[in-house]
Formats: structure tokens, sequence, C-alpha cells
């Protein structure tokens, strides 16, 4: 089931008096996010108010990030008191937490929660009486890149801003203040040298201020900086907020290391880039795993269509085969099936029947029937597309990674996630262990072509033994030859019980005396200490040195064109020399792939690359990969740590995940932040060999499920709210609606409207045909929410564009935001180009050729005789999509390789006479 359809989850800052759970009221949200090429920082300020004339003792906060970021500062005002968190292992943190409270000092305790890595909860302790609690997070992140817009994607999930909850009439009082509303900025910047195109909002208006950021107080525009702004009087975000920042040469490669400032000899390593590389075709196994839950009904429009040119695009060759799931889940054929005429037109009729009527969603249970069901010795490519959530993450991944272990690579999954209120964590997980990748469609955005680019990933031949090479110049010769040293190499590791040169009294035990005068009978032994937070809970496992270098991902994943790939290292204090490049190499069926990209060395220490890095590493120890699981001893190359401690093994990896969390000062699965008085007294951590990064560089989470005895009391983020009071003004929204406190003006079917400002005309131009340099303006867009049935979900029911000048008051004029409120005509054929892309997809023939009918020629707005003939119909198709259709590439790219394929057989291989064809429709398109 997905959340959105569930009412049993609240989201907001909850304490209980007595059975009853109360929730403090929300009043401000602050987010500002500074995006440096294809990396974010966004620090977020929220502020509740306690409305009771009495103290809270303990309350509960909890909510999500995007899956993958690397929490790296905390702190809280409670009171007058500021409280700043640091990382430590998470029983320490929590006993330090509880002890602080039972003192009755304000606290606070700061964690991940275990089920799923993009949640996380904060317990806060003794919160004054008619107060405010403001909590800060930062975080860093990687970005991923949008093929469609050829940009950098940033997300803020929407239950960074959750409602609050309904505060119980003894508690709403009039000092409850909740006009300060929301506001998220976004500044951007790029290398100079580079530019930046634009930024665009596929899910909300924005106000946008090219040439400079927020903070800026230059007079001059500078091409590679923009802001964006959104404002909201409420206190509700009912959907992911979605930022995309087009510039130029967004996906070169790069790798740039950097030196930390506070940890001596402490450097990181970034190596990012977006593949562009075509290797032929491969003839897989592809199965469309297909969500049809109940949750699914306003997208299942949506996906039929998607799905109509995922089948129409399919190349000869392939099997393929349909599973939906729901509770349950059935396939299309008992096995997959060769693509032919015949078996893509029952496909094409089964997804006709497609509604959301299979339940619960048990994605387990689908994509396990699904592995299971595949042709052994094929390679298998599983398309999962679900809108939905689920809580055992982690026995999904595992059972993923497993498999595709045991497959020897030939299993790939991809992972669609639809919709305003999807787990990032499950769709980047479940790709992640299946050695694919993972893409998001909010709602109102185009599904068809992302679907596409799942399948030209899924058809790109298997690429396996990828490497990293790190290249040196040998300063201790003139000629100043390379060093090469792999980065595998390096995963054999000293261990305690090893006796070698450098340990050779590893396994010398001491002599222990029969009389002892300081040992106690049973039960008389002195208890510990109850302050003693910092005692190891990991000193009864066998000591492990940490390798020269720690890469991560381990084992690098298949890059896929047009998918952003990052990779890290992090290096140990005893490396000193500084690489000049790095080599990624990759081995595939039809010859070795290689990059060497130069090293760009950080003129200025920082954290960033330090800090992404440690959260990879920490979260392929919590999905059960990483660099301990390949690693041996030096005495034993042959035998895994994991055989060699089977028993300890999973203490080894936990204690290796709280070594990198506190060491680099980041939160995780096993590390948790603790915000007491007593950490401005003794520093960010006890450990010797741990400096804390920063005094912001600190993270807590805690969820409180002692206290809970439903998912409702544990104060998860409901992906379901009730809608905040509408003005008197505003009619309410259709029925099944969510409500958007933004004014709106829109029909149901309205398209997308974002507006893609590049440089050279991004300036708001008046009727004198003049441009305002530092003119300000906004980019605004309603999304189609068409559903089933002819419902509208999420229809907001106004639109309130602003456009303007922080310092000169300029502003555009009427007429270039005419459009934006208009009324729909009725249906009477395709309208727009990705209507009329579909409808002439629909008329092509399984061997990609199309027939002269009168029905193409009204789609093509052209004359068509009946004398023409099919090759010449299709060679006009194809142009017609190249020349006229251009911004639909990516939904019509397949589908033009089948037909130029059909093409090169009718003509036989004759250039010449392809090139007389060609020759002729483009005249007549003319």
């Amino acid at each position: 089931m997905s959340y959105r359809d569930s009412q049993s989850y609240l989201c907001g800052c909850g304490y209980f008096v007595g059975p009853t759970k109360h929730y403090l009221a929300r009043v401000r949200l602050d987010a500002h996010t500074t995006i440096l090429s294809s990396t974010s920082r966004t620090t977020l300020k929220q502020i509740f108010s306690n409305p009771s004339p009495d103290e809270i003792k303990d309350c509960l906060y909890t909510f999500p990030l995007f899956d993958g970021v690397s929490v790296v500062a905390f702190d809280c005002h409670i009171g007058s008191r500021l409280l700043r968190g640091v990382v430590k292992e998470r029983s320490q943190a929590k006993a330090t937490f509880d002890r602080a409270v039972s003192r009755g000092e304000t606290a606070g305790y700061l964690e991940q929660l275990p089920e799923a890595s993009d949640v996380f909860s904060t317990r806060l302790g003794n919160i004054p009486a008619n107060g405010e609690v403001h909590v800060n997070i930062t975080y860093v992140g990687e970005l991923k890149h949008d093929a469609e817009a050829d940009g950098i994607r940033f997300t803020l999930p929407t239950r960074i801003a959750p409602r609050y909850g309904a505060i119980p009439s003894n508690l709403s009082s009039s000092n409850v203040r909740e006009d300060g509303g929301i506001k998220i900025t976004v500044d951007a910047s790029v290398a100079e040298g580079s530019f930046i195109r634009g930024i665009q909002s596929p899910s909300h208006p924005i106000a946008v201020t090219m040439g400079s950021t927020s903070a800026s107080e230059e007079v001059e525009v500078a091409m590679h900086k923009a802001s964006a702004t959104l404002s909201l009087a409420s206190t509700e975000l009912e959907k992911d907020f979605v930022l995309i920042v087009l510039n130029k040469d967004s996906g070169t490669p790069k790798a740039i290391l950097e030196s930390h400032p506070t940890i001596p000899n402490q450097r990181a390593l970034m190596l990012t880039l977006v593949p562009r590389f075509s290797l032929p075709p491969s003839n897989p196994d592809i199965v469309f795993v297909a969500d049809r839950s109940g949750s699914m009904t306003h997208n299942i429009p949506t996906l039929v269509a998607a799905l109509k040119v995922f089948l129409k695009s399919l190349p000869v060759g392939v099997t393929f085969n349909i599973c939906s799931f729901g509770s349950s889940c059935s396939f299309l054929w008992p096995k997959s099936k060769a693509y032919s005429r015949e078996s893509l037109k029952e496909a094409l009729d089964h997804v006709q029947t497609f509604s959301a009527n299979y339940g619960g969603t048990e994605t387990f249970a689908a994509l396990k029937a699904t592995i299971e069901n595949r042709y052994t010795g094929v390679p298998c490519e599983v398309m999962l597309l679900t809108d939905g959530d689920i809580w055992s993450q982690e026995s999904l991944f595992s059972y993923v990674n497993e498999e595709a272990k045991k497959s020897k690579l030939s299993l790939r999954v991809f992972a669609l996630g639809i919709g305003d209120g999807v787990s990032h964590a499950l769709i980047e997980g479940v790709a992640r262990a299946g050695n694919g990748f993972a893409q998001t469609v909010n709602i109102g955005e185009k599904l068809d072509s992302k679907v596409i680019r799942m399948l030209k990933g899924a058809l790109s031949p298997h690429t396996t033994d990828y490497s990293l090479e790190v290249n040196y110049r040998n300063e201790e010769t003139d000629e100043g030859f390379e060093i090469v040293e792999r980065v595998t190499d390096a995963l054999k590791v000293m261990l305690s019980d090893e006796k070698s040169p450098e340990n050779p009294e590893a396994k010398e035990s001491k002599t222990i005396s029969f009389f002892d005068n300081t040992s106690r009978p049973a039960g008389q032994e002195k208890a510990p200490s109850a302050d003693n937070d910092n005692a190891d809970p990991f000193a009864h496992l066998p000591a492990i040195s940490i390798p020269k270098f720690i890469q991560t991902p381990q084992d690098i994943p298949p890059l896929y064109p047009f998918s952003r790939t990052s990779v890290y290292l992090l290096y140990s204090s005893d490396i000193q020399k500084t690489p000049m490049s790095v080599t990624l190499r990759a081995k595939s069926e039809h010859g070795p792939l290689e990059l060497e990209i130069p090293v760009e060395v950080l003129s200025t220490p920082g954290q960033t690359v330090h800090q992404l890095a440690a959260r990879k590493a920490i979260l392929e120890l919590e999905e059960h990969r990483g660099w301990i699981y390949e690693a041996k001893g030096t005495d034993d190359t042959e035998t895994l740590l994991k055989d060699r401690y089977p028993r300890r093994f999973d203490e080894i990896v936990q204690r290796e995940a709280v070594r990198i969390g506190v060491r680099f000062q980041v939160g995780g699965k096993w590390s948790s932040f603790v915000a007491v008085q007593a950490n401005d007294q003794v520093g960010a951590t006890d450990e010797p060999n741990n400096t804390q990064a920063s005094p912001r560089t600190m993270l807590d989470f805690e969820a409180d499920v002692d206290k809970c005895e439903s998912d409702e009391d544990m104060g998860f983020c409901a992906f379901d709210v009730e809608p905040s009071p509408r003005p008197a003004s505003i009619a309410p929204p259709a029925q099944g609606a969510d409500f958007c406190s933004i004014p709106v003006t829109r029909s149901a079917s309205t398209r997308s409207r974002v507006f893609e400002y590049n440089y050279a005309a991004m300036l708001p131009q008046n009727k004198s045909g003049s441009r305002r340099p530092d003119a300000r303006f906004t980019a605004v867009g309603s999304t189609d929410r068409t559903g089933g049935r002819g419902s509208v979900r999420g229809a907001p029911q106004a639109l309130s564009s602003f456009i303007s000048d922080r310092s000169r008051g300029a502003w555009a004029d009427e007429d270039e935001l005419s459009g934006f409120a208009e009324t729909a005509a009725p249906p009477t054929g395709p309208k727009t180009d990705n209507e009329k892309v579909h409808a002439v997809i629909e008329m092509q023939d399984f061997e990609g050729w199309w027939e002269p009918s009168e029905a193409l020629a009204a789609v093509l707005d052209v004359g068509i005789e009946g004398s023409r003939s099919k090759e010449w119909a299709t060679m006009l198709v194809v142009k017609w999509l190249e020349v006229k259709m251009k911004g639909e590439g990516e939904v019509w790219e397949l589908v033009v390789e089948k037909a130029r394929a059909w093409l090169e057989g009718q003509v036989m291989g004759d250039d010449a006479e392809m090139k007389k064809l060609e020759e002729e429709v483009v005249g007549y398109l003319k």
C-alpha cells in the first residue's frame, strides 16, 4: 500500500500526554541549498511552538531525507539553550541522551530509522513551557543527472515539510503562530568558463534569478550563477520539490582531490561522470514489473501509455513478459515469449486492460517471483515501475544483491519511482543491489521518455570487471615515470591474531595466575560506571587494520549512458603522494573500455568530498557490501574475513560503519547524533583518533518505538494529510484531489508549462524589444494530473505567479504569462507534440513500417496520396519525427531505429536509394 493512501501516518513533532499524542505547531520552515557542480549542501531550519503551559518531557520529530545524503550538522535551540550534536555509536548516544533528560537537562537525539535509510527521527527532551524549538539540520548529497533536460536534478523530499498534524482544541491557543510559512532558496554555481542555461521546476512555481545568487552583492551578471526561490504562506509542502539546473558540460568527467581541514593528512578523491559511449545492443529477456496496487489509480493512464511506447520500441530478437503486482502478482505468460507480431498484439491488448485492482504493494514477492521465473543462462533485465513504499527494505536489498551475484552479473534490476510519495531509499537501494539505475517521475512529469532511457540501459551489453587505478608521478627519477596503483590490491589487511614481522607477538597470551586477589565471585564484580558513555562496545572483536584506500562503491556498478556515476576514495593518512590521474577500466564482449581523468587538487581544504564518501561507504556496509566484504588477511590471501570470522562478522561490519561515522561525523544506521550540554565542554568526541569536522558537523535522529503501539504513534511521515483550511474565496477541489494552498487556475487537461531560459534569451523582453540584464522573473508551471474516469488528482484551483526584480522592480509583460490559465478544449485528436508522437507510434507496424493512410496524414498535418508506398510513408514519419518532434526524441528514438532498420532491408543497403527517398520526403514536409 502506498503511503499516499494511508491515513495512519502523521508527521510532525509529537509528544504524549498520558495515552494521547499531541503535536507541536510548526510555524516556520526555511530551506537553503547551495549547488556546486554536481553536489549540494542543504540547511533546514524549522521552528516549532509549544503552546502548552507545561514542560514537555519527551518529544519525537520524524521526517525523511533524500536517499544517500550525508547529514553533517545538527543543532537545536530549546528555549534559551543551544545544543550541538556529535556522532557516537548508537547505544552510547542513546544512553547519553537518556541520562541528560533524567537529570532535567534539555537534550536532543537524532538517528536514521533502521527500517529505511531515508527516514530520520529526532527526540527532544525537557522542552520549556510556552517556548519554541528551533531544529537545524545540514546535509550534503550528490545530484542525479536528468537526461531528459540534460541537467542536474535536485530533490527536496515532500516530508521535509510535513504538516504538523491536527492540534487538539485544548492546545490550539492564540499563541500558536501559523503565518510563517515555507521558504526554499536554491543557489546554483558552476565553474567559471561554464554557464547556467536555465533553472526549471516541474513540481512547483518558482522565482528564478539568473546571473547571481541570493547571497551575491555584485551588480554585474555572472553567467555561472543562478538562484531559485519558492515561498508559501502555509507550512505544508504536499509533494517533493524538484529543481533542474541546466548548465553546460554538467556531465564532463571530473576527478577532485580534497584535503580535510582538521584531520591531519586525511584526503579524499571523488570521480564523477555522465558516461557517453555506445555499444551494439544485446537481446536479453526483459520483464516489466508493473505496480497495479490501489494507490496507482491516478497513475494507470500514464503507465499504460508508457508501456505502449516501451513495447513498440523493443527490438526483434528479445524475449519479454509483463508481471502485474499488488497484494499478489501474475504474469502475462508463464514464461517470456519471443518478440513477434502476435506477442506484441497480445501484450498491447493486455496493457489496455490495466486498472489499479491488485490491492496492496508486495514488492518483494513480485521481484522474487520474477527472478525465479526467468530463463537461466540468458541476461535478464527487470524493470520495476512502482509508486509504493515498503518497510522491509533490507531484506529486499539483500535478496536482490545475492541473486545478482549468483547470476554472475547476468541479472540487472532498474527501478522507476512514480508519484509524489515514493521512497527514494527503496528505488535507489533496489537499483544499487541489482546493478541497474533508478529514476523518479513526479505527478505531472513525462514518464514515457524515462522509461525509454531505462529500456536503452537494459539493452546495453553487460560490462564487467570494473577497476580503478591511481596514477602517480615518480618523483625519485628524472624521467618522471608513472607509478600505477590498483585500488583493489590494497584489500590485504593486518589482523590482531595474525603473526607477522610487524606483529610478532600476535598469538602470545599473558600468563594468568590461579590466585588473583583482584578477582571477585560471580555477582560481586564491580559494576561499570553509569556515566561511562565511551566504553568500547566492540572491544571483544579482533583488531583489523585499515587499507591504504577505501573505495566506495567497492564494486563499481555498470556505467550507463546519461546516468551519473560517482566513485570515491578515502585515503589513509599514510599516503602522502599526490595522484596525477585516475584510470577507469572495464570489459565488454565488444572489447575493453577505458577512460583516464586528470586529478584536480583543491587549493582550499574542505569536507564535502569526505562527507559524501563516508556516507556512501557506510550505506554500502548497511546493505551488506563494501570493502570489508572483500578484505583478506596478509597471512591468508585465500580466505575472506567474513569466512575467517563468521560468528563475529556482522559486528565487525557494524564497527567499521561506526568508525567511519564517528571519524567524519556522519550519521548512519549504527551511529547517531546526541546533543547535550556536555558537548560544549568536552568537544566533538572523546575518541583520540577522530577529529570533529567543524562546530556544526553533527547530527541525531531517534524513533521512540518504546511508547508506540501503532504506526501512527511512531509519528512517521504520513503520506496523506488533511488539507489545511482553504480560503472561502476558493472553491473546493474535485473529489479525490489533493489541495494546494497556492491559488492556481487551471483545468484538468492543462499540460505542464515550465519555462527554460537559456542565457541568450533568459531575460524578459518588453513590447519595445529591450531586455533588462538585471531582471528577476518567475518560471511557473502547472502539471498534467488527469487520472482515470476523468478525475483530477492534486489539481490546484488557481495559479498565482510573480515576476519581480528585488532591487529595481522590473516586471514582465502580461503577454509573457498568457496561456497559464487556459481552458481545455474538448478532445478532438492529438494536440500536443507528445500526444502526436504517441498517436504515430500507435500506427507503427511490428516490423517498423507505417502504412500511408488518412489517419497518419491527419496527425502529420500533410496530404498523402493513396499511391504512396510503405517505404515512402515510413521515411516521411522518420523525418517528421527527426525534424519537427526533436523535443520528444527520448520517446521516439528506439521507434525510429526500428523503422530505419526496416528501410535498410527494403533498399538492400543501397545508400543512394535511401538518400533519394529521404530527400523526397524532406521536400514534401516543407
